[in-house]
């Protein structure tokens, strides 16, 4: 009963935050001390709940280090020019008539190349959603479009960090637990671009980019060149190059561009490595233009390594195994995907985050995959056509939030047209349906 109280209490901590709109690293540390309070008040030592904690935020280590990178590697291509590049390039190609799938298809091209719906949201997805409340266009179907987007790259991109916890989480070797994501990618980007496409004919854009297009000319050199470390990640990535040095390497690029291209000085770019890149305010791009560096990083960070010792302290309370038993009837590859599918929804729900949500499924889930035998990648692509795509779909999760905040847009009334949050799972739930038939 104590520990069923605890998870309400705790999950009462997390809504409240989320819609107060406090930090969610404030109500996992609550949820942490609530669970490691309950842990010691059940016998456990003040020692084995500390191991308990600390035995599952290892499992982050690994993933920090490439959250490092990844707010190095960002500041480095604001600052060389490459994401208001690929900002500009995607504006130009805008037809006003397809304004949708363009949204989508845009949102999902930044989001592989940056790995991040964060950064998505706060770039490409600012401009696509000031253009469509200029348009009339629908803005509940615009984000929708861009949310989904934003979580193609998210799910399968060499540069995103939930592809690398999910990799850690679930034992696999990176690039080929990728290719088995995007293995399951093809069908729902085809039918996804054929709705919006459908779509986009009754939500014509009446307004154009060109306003947009001209701020980012007249702020950054924009030619070829500023796409170069974009471009090495992406081929470093296809030859399956580690990931680690890659990110190195296009940091470096990024760096030389800045200084060389872009004419920064040593010191703005250092500043910008650190504590991310930022416009004078009084520059109308400031809102849509800033983000990575260093620090940006801490407050992701600091989610994951605590989502990992709070499961760490679950684990070492029994939580997983209690939950897992409940699923011992589920055998076979589909039933087992459905009770990943159901324990998905739940700590989606439960946790508020998509990290939380990945971890503890994962860790929930683990012991029946082995029991039915079921290889460590298709675990992960169960987990990221579960785990990772329930979690924006719902409102009060910071995966939704996060975009919705920041486009200003409806967390509820833009779930519906995200197509490609749900429609990955429908197909891939029917694909191995038909395969055991």
């Amino acid at each position: 009963m104590t520990i069923i109280l605890g998870f309400i209490l705790s999950f009462a901590i997390l809504i409240i935050g989320v819609l107060k709109g406090f930090w969610i690293g404030y109500g996992l540390i609550l949820s942490f001390l609530l669970f490691s309070t309950i842990s010691y008040r059940m016998g456990k030592t003040f020692k084995e709940v500390k191991n308990d904690a600390l035995n599952g935020g290892k499992r982050a280590l690994i993933v920090l280090r490439i959250f490092v990178l990844i707010g190095l590697v960002t500041a480095s291509w604001y600052i060389s020019g490459t994401i208001p590049a690929i900002v500009y390039y995607c504006m130009k190609f805008l037809n006003p008539k397809f304004y949708i799938i363009f949204a989508f298809l845009s949102s999902a091209l930044v989001s592989y190349i940056l790995g991040t719906c964060t950064g998505t949201g706060s770039t490409i997805g600012v401009v696509l959603i000031v253009m469509a409340r200029g348009g009339n266009v629908n803005l509940s179907i615009a984000g929708g479009a861009i949310l989904a987007g934003c979580y193609v790259g998210d799910r399968a991109s060499p540069m995103s960090s939930c592809a690398s916890l999910l990799s850690n989480q679930t034992e696999t070797e990176f690039y080929p637990m990728l290719k088995s994501l995007k293995r399951t990618s093809i069908i729902p980007l085809i039918l996804t671009s054929i709705f919006y496409t459908l779509i986009s004919f009754n939500n014509p854009l009446i307004a154009n980019g060109n306003n947009i297009t001209s701020l980012l000319s007249s702020n950054f050199k924009i030619n070829f060149i500023v796409l170069l470390p974009a471009l090495i990640m992406l081929i470093l990535s296809t030859f399956k190059y580690d990931v680690k040095k890659a990110m190195a390497i296009s940091i470096i690029a990024g760096a030389l561009v800045a200084l060389l291209v872009q004419e920064a000085s040593f010191g703005e770019l250092i500043r910008t490595l650190i504590f991310g890149f930022k416009l004078q305010e009084s520059n109308p791009l400031y809102q849509i233009l800033k983000g990575g560096g260093l620090f940006s990083m801490l407050k992701a960070g600091t989610v994951v390594f605590i989502s990992c010792a709070m499961a760490g302290v679950l684990e070492g309370m029994g939580i997983f195994e209690k939950v897992s038993s409940l699923y011992k009837n589920f055998t076979g590859r589909v039933r087992v995907l459905l009770a990943t599918a159901i324990t998905s929804i739940a700590t989606a729900c439960f946790g508020g985050n998509q990290s939380i949500s990945i971890v503890m499924t994962s860790q929930i889930m683990r012991k029946i995959y082995k029991e039915n035998k079921i290889n460590n990648y298709d675990f992960a692509t169960d987990i990221s056509n579960t785990a990772v795509l329930f979690a924006p779909m719902i409102p009060w999760n910071i995966a939704n939030l996060l975009i919705s905040t920041t486009l200003d847009v409806d967390p509820v009334k833009i779930v519906p047209f995200a197509f490609y949050l749900y429609i990955t799972f429908i197909t891939y739930y029917t694909s191995l349906k038909l395969s055991r038939n």
